[in-house]
Protein backbone atom coordinates (compact mmCIF):
# COMPACT_ATOMS: atom_id res chain seq x y z
CA UNK A 1 0.00 0.00 0.00
CA UNK A 2 1.42 2.95 -0.84
CA UNK A 3 1.14 5.80 1.90
CA UNK A 4 1.60 8.69 0.01
CA UNK A 5 -1.56 7.98 -1.97
CA UNK A 6 -3.91 8.44 0.84
CA UNK A 7 -5.90 11.46 0.96
CA UNK A 8 -6.62 13.94 3.41
CA UNK A 9 -9.69 12.77 4.66
CA UNK A 10 -7.96 8.81 5.04
CA UNK A 11 -5.30 10.61 7.08
CA UNK A 12 -7.74 11.85 9.85
CA UNK A 13 -9.55 8.61 9.76
CA UNK A 14 -5.85 7.27 10.51
CA UNK A 15 -5.22 9.90 13.02
CA UNK A 16 -8.25 9.90 14.70
CA UNK A 17 -8.20 5.91 14.74
CA UNK A 18 -4.36 6.21 16.76
CA UNK A 19 -5.77 8.81 18.97
CA UNK A 20 -8.54 7.43 20.37
CA UNK A 21 -6.63 4.75 22.44
CA UNK A 22 -4.05 7.10 22.94
CA UNK A 23 -6.54 9.00 24.76
CA UNK A 24 -8.47 6.43 26.59
CA UNK A 25 -5.18 4.57 27.73
CA UNK A 26 -4.17 8.55 29.26
CA UNK A 27 -7.49 8.93 30.92
CA UNK A 28 -7.43 5.39 32.69
CA UNK A 29 -4.00 6.35 33.61
CA UNK A 30 -5.19 9.62 35.59
CA UNK A 31 -8.30 7.98 36.55
CA UNK A 32 -6.45 5.92 38.62
CA UNK A 33 -3.97 8.24 39.77
CA UNK A 34 -6.89 10.20 41.13
CA UNK A 35 -8.42 6.64 42.80
CA UNK A 36 -5.08 5.99 44.49
CA UNK A 37 -5.15 9.56 46.05
CA UNK A 38 -8.61 9.77 46.74
CA UNK A 39 -8.09 6.09 49.11
CA UNK A 40 -4.71 8.09 50.25
CA UNK A 41 -6.76 10.90 51.69
CA UNK A 42 -9.48 8.62 53.15
CA UNK A 43 -6.87 5.94 54.49
CA UNK A 44 -5.37 9.69 56.47
CA UNK A 45 -8.96 10.74 57.45
CA UNK A 46 -9.81 7.19 59.03
CA UNK A 47 -6.65 7.71 60.95
CA UNK A 48 -7.52 11.12 62.32
CA UNK A 49 -11.06 10.05 63.29
CA UNK A 50 -9.44 7.01 65.07
CA UNK A 51 -7.44 8.72 67.06
CA UNK A 52 -9.99 11.29 67.79
CA UNK A 53 -12.07 8.52 68.98
CA UNK A 54 -9.63 7.41 70.88
CA UNK A 55 -8.84 10.79 72.92
CA UNK A 56 -12.20 10.99 73.50
CA UNK A 57 -12.42 7.25 75.04
CA UNK A 58 -9.28 8.49 77.47
CA UNK A 59 -10.97 11.32 78.58
CA UNK A 60 -14.97 9.46 79.17
CA UNK A 61 -12.64 6.71 81.05
CA UNK A 62 -10.64 9.85 83.26
CA UNK A 63 -14.10 11.23 84.16
CA UNK A 64 -15.34 7.76 84.96
CA UNK A 65 -12.38 7.03 87.67
CA UNK A 66 -13.21 10.39 88.93
CA UNK A 67 -16.68 10.43 89.60
CA UNK A 68 -15.60 6.43 91.06
CA UNK A 69 -12.99 7.55 93.73
CA UNK A 70 -14.89 10.65 94.88
CA UNK A 71 -16.23 8.70 97.55
CA UNK A 72 -13.04 6.24 97.68
CA UNK A 73 -10.48 6.45 100.40
CA UNK A 74 -8.08 4.41 98.68
CA UNK A 75 -6.28 7.43 97.33
CA UNK A 76 -5.93 8.83 100.78
CA UNK A 77 -4.70 5.70 102.42
CA UNK A 78 -1.86 5.55 99.95
CA UNK A 79 -1.34 9.37 100.49
CA UNK A 80 -0.75 8.55 104.18
CA UNK A 81 1.22 5.35 103.72
CA UNK A 82 3.70 6.92 101.25
CA UNK A 83 3.62 10.00 103.97
CA UNK A 84 4.57 7.53 107.05
CA UNK A 85 7.14 5.52 104.64
CA UNK A 86 9.10 9.04 103.92
CA UNK A 87 8.94 9.86 107.35
CA UNK A 88 10.13 6.41 108.77
CA UNK A 89 13.03 6.62 106.35
CA UNK A 90 14.23 9.47 108.54
CA UNK A 91 14.71 7.40 111.18
CA UNK A 92 17.97 5.54 111.63
CA UNK A 93 16.39 2.74 113.75
CA UNK A 94 13.78 2.18 111.22
CA UNK A 95 16.07 2.26 107.82
CA UNK A 96 17.93 -1.14 108.00
CA UNK A 97 13.67 -2.79 107.95
CA UNK A 98 12.58 -0.50 105.37
CA UNK A 99 15.86 -1.21 103.32
CA UNK A 100 15.51 -4.92 103.76
CA UNK A 101 11.40 -4.80 103.15
CA UNK A 102 12.71 -2.97 99.48
CA UNK A 103 14.82 -5.48 98.88
CA UNK A 104 12.08 -8.57 100.13
CA UNK A 105 10.01 -6.44 97.65
CA UNK A 106 11.94 -6.26 94.75
CA UNK A 107 13.72 -9.87 94.40
CA UNK A 108 11.25 -12.48 96.97
CA UNK A 109 7.85 -10.54 95.79
CA UNK A 110 5.99 -12.54 93.19
CA UNK A 111 5.57 -10.69 90.06
CA UNK A 112 1.77 -10.56 90.55
CA UNK A 113 1.76 -8.98 94.02
CA UNK A 114 4.50 -6.03 92.57
CA UNK A 115 1.90 -5.98 89.50
CA UNK A 116 -1.16 -5.71 92.09
CA UNK A 117 0.37 -2.91 94.36
CA UNK A 118 1.51 -0.87 91.12
CA UNK A 119 -2.33 -1.78 89.87
CA UNK A 120 -3.94 -0.33 93.43
CA UNK A 121 -1.58 2.52 93.62
CA UNK A 122 -2.36 3.77 90.12
CA UNK A 123 -6.08 3.98 90.38
CA UNK A 124 -6.04 5.27 93.28
CA UNK A 125 -4.22 8.09 91.50
CA UNK A 126 -6.11 8.02 88.43
CA UNK A 127 -2.90 6.52 86.17
CA UNK A 128 -3.67 4.51 83.09
CA UNK A 129 -0.28 3.47 82.10
CA UNK A 130 0.54 1.16 84.82
CA UNK A 131 2.57 -0.88 81.84
CA UNK A 132 4.71 2.03 81.39
CA UNK A 133 6.28 1.63 85.02
CA UNK A 134 9.65 -0.27 84.77
CA UNK A 135 11.35 -2.60 87.39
Amino acid sequence: MDYGSLGLKDGYKMLAALIGPAVELATGYFNNKKEKSVAKQKLEVAKIEAQVSKVQQDGTWEESAMKASDNSWKDEAWTIAFILLIAACMWPDAQPYIKQGFIVLKEDCPEFISWGILASIGASFGLKSIGAFKK
